[in-house]
Formats: structure tokens, C-alpha cells, sequence
């Protein structure tokens, strides 16, 4: 509903700046023109900011120049051009929202591998650290080997906490949370010389 929303407002504002171009006095369509790009800009930037950054970038600088173009009083270049910031800026939120949809996916298979893979990492952890009985393995100092376990016992609490708050509200900070996890235990796993997943 939100990207029908902005469509509809691009759209609109789109027309609206052919019209204007036809003004016979072009300053007030030309500060009329950035400031609708302006506000379409900050209502749809922090979407474009996290799934197409490189566009948003894009779009900015435009805005600037066109910025920079008003203070100049080039008033028919600031309502000629705005109509192709608003095409850009249109498109660029059509495929912000393309983008989210593939990460989304993106998310959802690596959470699948996480819920398949953590259970048997932890388990053959749980298992070495067991069979040592609070003492070192070979060539480990005690110091190293009670830091080891702390990070293990960290990581083992940060994917515990991320699996029991899954849900889509904070699902892509969830997986990360979880990544990480699952990071710092493979490391324990290859120092130990534990094999696993």
C-alpha cells in the first residue's frame, strides 16, 4: 500500500511539473518543483538509503544540482530537469521495494541453514567441552582455554536469544545476530578441533 502510495504521488507530482514548465514567470514553479522532489525524497529515503544506496546517492546529488541551479535563478533549467529526477526517483523506489523482496528470500535461506545446522555445532561442542571436565585441551594454557569457553557460552546464548525472538518485526536483525553466532562458534569449533556442520 505505502509503494502504491508513493507511486501515486510521483506520478502526480510528475504531471505537475510539465504543467508548471509552461508558467511564463518560472521561479515559483521552480522552488515548487524541488521542494515536491525534496519532500518525495525524504518520505521514500531511508528505503532507498538500505536497498539501493547507490540510487539515493544518485538522486541527491541531482537534487543538489538542482539546488545549486535555482540559486544561479536558472529557473527554466531547475523546471525542465526536475521532471527526469522524478522519473528517476520513481523508478529507483520501484526497485528499492524489488530489492527488499530479495532479501527478504535472501534471509529466509540463511535462517533455514542456521536452524538445520546449529543444533549439531552446539551438540558436538557441548560434548568436547564435557569430555574435557574443565580442563585444557593439549598446547591450550587455562587462561585460553576459560576465554574460549566464555566465547562459546556467548554465542551460544546470543543464537538461543535470537530463536526464541524470531518474528518479522526483527527478523533481518535476528539473522543477523544469529550469523554471528554461528560464526564465533565455528571458530571455538576449529580451535577445539571439533568436526561439525
Amino acid at each position: 500500500m505505502m509503494f502504491k502510495r508513493s507511486a501515486i504521488t510521483l506520478a502526480a507530482l510528475a504531471v505537475g511539473l510539465v504543467g508548471l514548465a509552461g508558467c511564463a514567470s518560472q521561479k515559483e514553479p521552480a522552488e515548487q518543483a524541488i521542494a515536491a522532489i525534496e519532500k518525495s525524497l525524504e518520505g521514500s529515503g531511508a528505503m532507498l538509503q538500505k536497498y539501493v544506496p547507490e540510487r539515493y546517492e544518485e538522486i541527491s546529488a541531482s537534487v543538489t544540482s538542482l539546488r545549486e541551479r535555482l540559486a544561479k535563478e536558472d529557473y527554466g533549467d531547475v523546471v525542465s530537469g526536475a521532471p527526469a529526477i522524478v522519473d528517476t526517483l520513481r523508478r529507483a523506489v520501484a526497485d528499492s521495494q524489488i530489492r527488499k523482496a530479495q532479501m527478504k528470500v535472501e534471509l529466509e535461506s540463511v535462517w533455514e541453514n542456521l536452524v538445520k545446522t546449529m543444533p549439531a555445532m552446539l551438540a558436538a561442542v557441548d560434548k568436547k567441552i564435557s569430555s574435557q571436565a574443565g580442563r585444557p585441551p593439549k598446547d591450550m594454557d587455562r587462561d585460553a582455554y576459560n576465554a574460549l569457553v566464555a566465547t562459546y557460552d556467548d554465542a551460544r546464548a546470543s543464537w538461543s536469544k535470537a530463536a526464541e525472538a524470531v518474528d518479522a518485526a526483527n527478523f533481518e536483525s535476528t539473522v543477523a545476530t544469529a550469523s554471528e553466532a554461528r560464526t564465533a562458534i565455528a571458530g571455538v569449533m576449529d580451535t577445539l578441533g571439533v568436526k561439525g556442520s
